[in-house]
């Protein structure tokens, strides 16, 4: 469906001149409306995003359990909860799971209750022996290190993070609550990559909402995720869409009225992930699955809540240019591959009549509307301002007044030009994008110091250009994966290379 809606929408936007030019103007000029609103709702959504990371940064977590237990609420002692960590890898250098092993022992708490575990792939030769050699290289440095091995060719089976992560999540819960008697109401289960970066301060505060929450047992805990790790190693260009990212992320969750999913690193209760049988093993895009498969499993009763600290992952990066770029885009229709999901949320939309249909209507919406306007925006704001220049090569001068204004029966132009309703419209969007270059700006690491005036200055130019770096990095994957999709072809998980 997505594949066929985008080429609806390019076609309309190449044929329309010649079919139906009023209409279509009228319909861009809506759209040039809503993406205003959106423009500004991006920007004011991420400053405020900034000021509660600021603000909850400079949390004193454990102060405000004692605060909630002091004032006789249920909440679960500190000391009971565990924090497992699931890091699903396959190729992955000893330097990379190292580096991300080395943050998450510098967390706050880590030697108490954070619980890594090195899942492991089978198809990679002596993956057991090099997850065993780095457990025993952090040992005291967290409460537990555990490794588990996924195996290969399992039937029914997709390779990925998902299968990998619902084998690893078993294996745990056999082994913690099984085997050595810990209470499953009491540990937590965090889904990431095998190159995030967690910020100190991130499991004391998953350790306070979880304990202090009601609802804790239907929540997932979503951080903002940005892909600061490499920024400086990352091609320019890669750099704009990178930010891009991060930054409407956070805007995303900070919020108030929000419809949330989770993504990429995301935490919940191990007894939600328990009960509705872990991850499907038989999907690539995993994280808005595992949403979506909770909410119709629980009656709708799951919600994301944003924990507000900064979540750092790596940009796509190889040992070339060329090769980076390519990867860039591999990882993003990987991505794209998300919209998958649309048949199975209609299809639990439709079998789960127990839930309010607003919400499962919402959810839905939701999910379909993303994964189309990624693969048509573009068009719709880069060929819709094409179409009043076009008209004059098209029909000349006689044409001008029915493509340009809307006119009364008297034959007098009542609107102003569209040209220059459009500009009126489209102008102010520079603002917020302007804001957004800012934030980015404070927001990412200081340049290495060797790097030149020229770079430096070249790295903000690039954001001037951000309209064909989005037309080929994010739009065209994105549309890739859609008509793979509408084709029926099958696409394997491809892990995106790190150095």
């Amino acid at each position: 469906m997505p594949a066929a809606v985008a080429f609806s929408v390019i076609l309309g936007l190449v044929l329309g001149p010649f079919w139906f030019p009023n209409q279509l103007l009228i319909a861009v000029l809506i759209f040039e409306t809503n993406w205003l609103w959106k423009s500004w709702t991006i920007g004011y959504h991420a400053l405020k995003g900034v000021r509660l990371m600021r603000a909850n940064l400079g949390n004193d977590w454990r102060g405000e359990h004692a605060a909630a237990r002091a004032t006789g609420q249920p909440v679960l002692a500190w000391q009971s909860i565990r924090h497992v960590v699931i890091i699903p890898n396959y190729g992955e250098s000893l330097s990379k799971l190292r580096a991300t092993l080395e943050t998450l022992a510098r967390a706050n708490g880590a030697a108490e209750n954070v619980i890594p575990v090195l899942a492991m792939e089978e198809a990679e030769k002596g993956s057991g022996a090099k997850g065993q050699g780095l457990a025993a290289e952090f040992t005291g440095r967290f409460c537990d290190v555990l490794v588990t091995v996924h195996p290969c060719n399992v039937a029914g089976e997709v390779r990925g993070k998902s299968s990998n992560e619902a084998w690893a999540a078993r294996q745990v819960v056999g082994d913690l609550v099984g085997e050595r008697g810990c209470s499953l109401d009491h540990l937590t289960v965090t889904s990431c990559d095998a190159d995030t970066q967690f910020p100190a301060q991130y499991f004391e505060a998953l350790t306070h909402k979880f304990a202090t929450d009601p609802a804790r047992y239907v929540r997932f805990w979503q951080a903002p995720i940005f892909f600061y790790n490499n920024i400086w190693q990352v091609p320019a260009s890669l750099r704009v869409l990178n930010a891009l990212s991060g930054l409407i992320h956070l805007s995303r969750l900070s919020r108030r009225r929000r419809v949330l999913f989770s993504q990429s690193t995301y935490s919940l209760s191990m007894r939600l992930a328990h009960e509705v049988g872990y991850w499907d093993v038989d999907v690539i895009p995993e994280d808005w699955h595992m949403f979506l498969k909770c909410f119709y499993r629980t009656g709708g009763k799951v919600e994301v809540e944003p924990l507000m600290l900064p979540v750092g992952n790596d940009g796509a990066l190889s040992s070339t240019r060329g090769k980076t770029l390519a990867n860039h885009y591999l990882q993003v229709r990987r991505w794209g591959w998300g919209a998958s999901d649309i048949p199975y949320a209609v299809q639990q939309t439709l079998d789960h009549p127990e839930i309010p249909l607003r919400r499962r209507l919402l959810r839905c919406w939701y999910l379909v509307e993303n994964h189309i306007s990624w693969s048509t925006q573009w068009f719709v704001i880069t060929l819709g301002s094409l179409l009043p220049p076009l008209s004059r090569v098209l029909g000349g001068e006689t044409v001008t007044p029915a493509w340009f204004y809307l006119e009364n029966q008297a034959g007098f132009s009542f609107l102003p030009s569209w040209l220059t309703l459009s500009t009126l419209v489209m102008t102010p969007c520079l603002l917020p994008f302007v804001l957004l270059i800012v934030l980015d700006a404070r927001l990412r690491p200081s340049p290495p110091a060797d790097m030149t005036r020229r770079h430096r200055i070249a790295a903000y130019v690039w954001w001037a250009v951000s309209s064909p770096i989005t037309f080929v990095w994010s739009t065209l994957p994105a549309l890739d994966a859609q008509v793979r999709l509408m084709l029926g072809k099958r696409m394997d998980y491809r892990v995106t290379e790190k150095v």
